[in-house]
């Protein structure tokens, strides 16, 4: 048990600084915050999970609450993937609306799935995910993430195709607002997705020695 906590402590802090890392260039490039309150921000992140961390075992009985947590912390740092390429790319390129924002939100999001399924595999649904990588459990995750592909890049396009920029917004930023939204509900999809069809019922519980600490 004790080994389970120090490991989610670690995993939790090097996934808030990776966070951290895209944050930073994202809202910086989007000036959404003053830079001081960004840069709290940002450098907030990693210890934040470590207090989510330590909240969510306070709660012994809350298996689902742990998932959640974890899955959050994940699920932002894929969002900074995301966002940050995403970004780039509407920088790099010039473009920001039309065709090339399906891409470039396509792109962004492949590039965050591999993630996704790495670290939820090995630390949010350790337990339940098979004790190596199978081709049924793949397969099951590329259809739940197919969808939530489809959501999330569906949803951001037809934000922007066809609702003009509100409350006074650049349409870069609103390009991202499409993107927040259409990122909140695949997480909501991914999650129970992942947690009833690819990672769970996959036979014993997976014991962490010390050998497996990240």
């Amino acid at each position: 048990m004790h080994i389970m906590i120090a490991r989610d402590y670690k995993i939790a802090f090097i996934v808030g600084i990776a966070s951290s890392v895209f944050w930073f260039f994202v809202l910086q490039h989007l000036s959404l915050l003053s830079k001081g309150t960004f840069v709290a921000v940002v450098v907030a992140i990693p210890f934040l999970f470590l207090a989510a961390v330590a909240l969510v075992h306070r709660f012994p009985l809350s298996h689902v609450l742990h998932k959640i947590a974890k899955f959050m912390m994940v699920g932002v740092l894929n969002t900074g993937i995301d966002f940050f390429i995403f970004n780039t790319l509407i920088v790099v390129t010039g473009f920001d609306t039309g065709v090339p924002i399906t891409l470039f939100k396509s792109f962004s999001f492949l590039c965050a799935l591999f993630n996704s399924y790495e670290l939820n595999r090995l630390w949010t649904f350790d337990d339940e995910a098979a004790p190596s990588r199978t081709g049924r459990e793949f397969g099951r995750f590329a259809v739940i993430t197919l969808f939530g592909f489809l959501i999330n890049v569906g949803t951001t396009s037809g934000i922007v195709a066809t609702a003009s920029p509100l409350f006074g917004l650049s349409q870069i930023r609103w390009d991202n607002v499409a993107a927040i939204i259409a990122t909140a509900l695949n997480l909501a999809w991914n999650f129970v997705g992942y947690k009833l069809f690819v990672f769970g019922s996959k036979g014993p519980i997976v014991t962490v020695a010390s050998s497996d600490v990240v």
